[in-house]
């Protein structure tokens, strides 16, 4: 497993040896909770021409979680 980017108490992203990548995102205000997605090809591309892309997806995720339920694994 390989480090994305990570920011504490917000997201981690990773890629695993089977080269998928997934963002885990921490939501919640009183009652806390994950939404991990898989990250698409684009989204990767994305993310190694701008390394802030993971940081604008997951605080998409955060302000709208339901928007990516259909994406959690």
């Amino acid at each position: 497993m390989e480090t994305l980017a990570s920011e504490h108490y917000f997201f981690d992203a990773w890629r695993e040896d089977n080269g998928e990548c997934f963002l885990e995102v921490l939501c919640g205000t009183v009652a806390m909770f994950t939404i991990k997605v898989r990250l698409s090809d684009a989204e990767i591309a994305d993310f190694e021409r701008d390394r802030d892309t993971l940081t604008r997806l997951a605080r998409s995720i955060f302000d709208d979680p339901k928007r990516f339920l259909d994406r959690r694994v």
